[in-house]
C-alpha cells in the first residue's frame, strides 16, 4: 500500500491533563476528597533530640516548623490535616511559641506536658489540646531502641478519637494559605537567586541542609549530614517549599528556655524549585495567620506540597 499524505503526517497529541478530584488542602494546595480538607488541623510537637531520631509520620504533615529550644536542640511542630499516619512521634513538650503557631490553624494541639508558661498559656488561650501526660492515646515505643523521654508515640486515629470524646470542634476555622494551581518556577513572578543547596547552622552541634532533588522537584533534607527519613514510612523528606523566618530570640532562665517572638514582624526567604526570594513576614496577634510577603508587599504564592518553616534567630547562620 502506498502511503498517502494523510497517513504520513505526524500524530499530534494534546498534553495529558492532570485530573484533580476533590478540593485543594488549604495548607498544602494538594487535592484531596472534600471531607478531608474540611477537618480541623492537628499540630504535634515532635522531639528532635539526637536520641529521638528519626521521627515517625512527619512526611505526612502539610506544614512543619523547626524552632530552637533550650540547649543545642530544636523541636518540630508538624501540622496535619488530610493524612492519617499510623505512627506519630516521638511527641515532646510544648513551648509558648509553638502554641501561637498552632493557633494560626485553629489546631488541636498535641504535646507531652510543657514549660510552666506554655501550660498556663494553653489554659488561658482555651486551646483544644491533647497531652500525653493525661491522655491514654499515647504509648511508649521501644522497638527502635529509644528510651523515655524520647519514645512517646501516638496515631492520628487515636487523636481524632480523642478529639471526638473530648468534645472538641471537628471542623477547622482558619484562613487558607495561598497556593498556585500548578507548580511554577519562582522566576516567573519574582527576581530570584539560585538555591539548589543550602545549609542552616543553628549552633556548632546542629546543622540542617536542603538539597534539591530534581527528579521530584522538591528538597531532600539532611540533619548533621544524614539524610532525614520518616522512621515509620521510610520515606525521604520531600519539601516543596521552604520558608526561612528570622525572628528575635531571648534566653529567659538558667535552664536555657527561650522566648522566640513570632507575634511580630521581620524578614526571611522563600525557596522552591531551586530558587530563592527575599520576603517579609508579619503576625499581628496570637491567632492571626503569619503573612509572608514579597518585597512589593504581596503575599507570596506557594507551590502545592509540603512546606518546612525554618525559624531562625540572630545567631543562626544561613549559607
Amino acid at each position: 500500500e502506498i502511503p498517502t499524505e494523510e497517513t504520513t503526517q505526524p500524530m499530534v497529541t494534546e498534553p495529558e491533563k492532570i485530573i484533580k478530584e476533590g478540593l485543594p488542602s488549604p495548607i498544602s494546595g494538594v487535592y484531596y476528597p472534600q471531607e478531608l480538607t474540611e477537618l480541623r488541623p492537628v499540630a504535634v510537637v515532635y522531639d528532635n533530640h539526637p536520641s529521638s531520631r528519626w521521627q515517625a509520620g512527619i512526611t505526612k504533615a502539610e506544614i512543619v516548623y523547626e524552632c530552637e529550644v533550650e540547649g543545642p536542640f530544636t523541636r518540630y511542630l508538624a501540622v496535619f490535616l488530610t493524612e492519617s499516619p499510623e505512627h506519630i512521634g516521638p511527641v515532646r513538650s510544648a513551648r509558648p511559641y509553638f502554641l501561637t503557631f498552632a493557633l494560626e490553624f485553629d489546631a488541636v494541639f498535641v504535646h507531652v506536658g510543657g514549660s510552666n508558661e506554655a501550660l498556663i498559656n494553653i489554659r488561658d488561650y482555651q486551646m483544644a489540646n491533647i497531652s500525653g501526660m493525661t491522655s491514654g492515646e499515647f504509648w511508649r515505643y521501644y522497638k527502635t531502641g529509644k528510651e523515655a523521654p524520647n519514645n512517646m508515640y501516638t496515631a492520628m486515629k487515636n487523636l481524632r478519637d480523642a478529639q471526638g470524646y473530648m468534645n472538641y470542634r471537628q471542623e477547622g476555622n482558619y484562613d487558607a494559605w495561598h497556593f498556585s494551581e500548578d507548580p511554577y518556577p519562582l522566576s516567573e513572578l519574582y527576581e530570584t537567586q539560585p538555591a539548589t543547596s543550602f545549609a542552616i547552622t543553628y549552633n556548632k552541634d546542629y546543622q540542617v541542609r536542603y538539597v534539591l532533588n530534581e527528579d521530584i522537584g522538591a528538597f531532600n533534607r539532611y540533619v548533621n549530614n544524614k539524610l532525614h527519613i520518616d522512621e515509620y514510612y521510610d520515606d525521604e523528606i520531600a519539601a516543596t517549599n521552604i520558608i526561612v523566618q528570622k525572628l528575635k530570640k531571648v534566653v529567659l532562665d538558667n535552664e536555657g528556655r527561650l522566648a522566640l517572638y513570632n507575634v511580630a514582624e521581620g524578614e526571611g526567604y522563600y525557596i522552591s524549585n531551586g530558587e530563592m526570594i527575599e520576603i517579609n513576614w508579619e503576625k499581628t496577634g496570637i491567632r492571626d495567620r503569619t503573612i509572608y510577603r514579597d518585597k512589593d508587599g504581596n503575599e507570596i504564592l506557594l507551590n502545592p506540597g509540603q512546606t518546612w518553616i525554618q525559624v531562625i534567630s540572630q545567631n543562626t547562620i544561613l549559607d
